[in-house]
């Protein structure tokens, strides 16, 4: 990849060295054939004259370059590459072809006051014209091929880009799942509950080996269906619930049909995190947490506690989630905060 877009450089970075060579090797020819065309032989062949052409050849290709830019613009080959090419081939056949044979009469009837000037050079405008013509379309046909080459190798960067991005998402929300924090948490549960209920200890320890196991499987994934992440949310309540027991509920009420459409992974366990996290829970004021669905959207809300000593909120977990939606579905998440923090995800189809 870092080669294709080396040499993509190369070929339009050096576009202000190639312009003007071609622009002076297009004018001496072409006024090269027009002074000789009808086989003058007492005509010379100045360096006057092929400064002149060098000139007027760079001024049409800094034209046609400029004519070039606004093409795209108006009518990008992405759209209709037919009527693209024929437009092109026919805006600067048209350019070039009027801006040589007005600078040849003024050339002509200037310096050497010839009159009569379409009668004598009839037939050297025609076939200027001709030559031009066959000019033009290998000139569209070759910017063509270098447009497309340019257009999907820079189509193959961006891709690459953009999954290099989300792998350090992903990554970043696996370092949160992972977290020291969470798992010293989580061994002084086990540990507690091994000598008040064995059988509650497996469990948990088997929720927290599904879970693990699902994050280290989904960390590959851009998209999984929104049943297997409600599924791995349940695994992550419990965890949640079976450490602070009656200050903590979360109600999941999911529509059946919305089950199998898509949604980042690890999106809503980091939602449910970052409220347990930035929220003070007692059996007085417990944490209350509602998933829900209204066929378009996965809402996800809870209630406002005083915030935990020592927890300042960066809104790493919400970014992250906003900017994996941007990155896989071009959508935008919806934020609300008043008497409750509620997070809207729209759903993938």
């Amino acid at each position: 990849m870092h080669l294709v877009e080396k040499l993509t450089n190369i070929i339009f970075l050096k576009k202000y060295i190639i312009l003007p060579l071609l622009g002076v090797l297009f004018g001496v020819s072409i006024n090269y054939f027009l002074i000789f065309s009808e086989q003058q032989e007492y005509t010379n062949y100045l360096i006057k004259d092929a400064l002149l052409a060098s000139l007027l050849g760079v001024f049409i290709t800094v034209v046609i370059s400029k004519t070039v830019k606004v093409l795209n613009k108006i009518l990008p080959y992405q759209k209709k590459i037919g009527t693209r090419l024929f437009i092109g081939v026919l805006t600067h056949f048209i350019i070039s072809f009027f801006i040589t044979v007005f600078f040849f009469y003024v050339y002509k009837v200037y310096f050497f006051e010839v009159k009569n000037f379409i009668k004598i050079y009839y037939s050297s405008i025609i076939k200027l014209g001709i030559i031009l013509l066959i000019l033009t379309i290998v000139f569209e046909v070759i910017y063509f091929a270098l447009y497309s080459y340019y257009s999907y190798s820079k189509l193959q960067i961006e891709i690459v880009k953009q999954e290099r991005k989300q792998i350090e998402l992903q990554l970043n929300a696996l370092k949160s799942q992972l977290s020291p924090h969470f798992l010293f948490n989580s061994l002084n549960t086990i540990s507690s509950l091994i000598y008040k209920d064995e059988s509650s200890a497996e469990i948990f320890i088997r929720r927290l080996a599904k879970m693990y196991d699902f994050t280290l499987k989904s960390y590959h994934q851009k998209l999984i269906t929104l049943q297997e992440e409600i599924d791995f949310v349940n695994a992550y309540i419990y965890l949640i619930q079976t450490r602070f027991k009656d200050k903590f509920s979360c109600i999941i009420s999911i529509e059946d049909d919305v089950l199998e459409t898509k949604i980042p992974p690890l999106t809503l366990q980091m939602l449910v995190e970052n409220a347990v996290k930035h929220n003070q829970m007692s059996i007085n004021t417990p944490l209350l947490i509602s998933i829900k669905s209204n066929g378009f959207e996965v809402v996800v809300e809870n209630n406002i506690t005083k915030v935990p000593i020592n927890i300042i909120s960066f809104n790493i977990g919400l970014k992250n989630i906003e900017a994996r939606y941007l990155l896989i579905a071009d959508k935008a998440i919806s934020i609300i905060k008043n008497e409750k923090f509620i997070v809207k995800l729209p759903l993938i189809r």
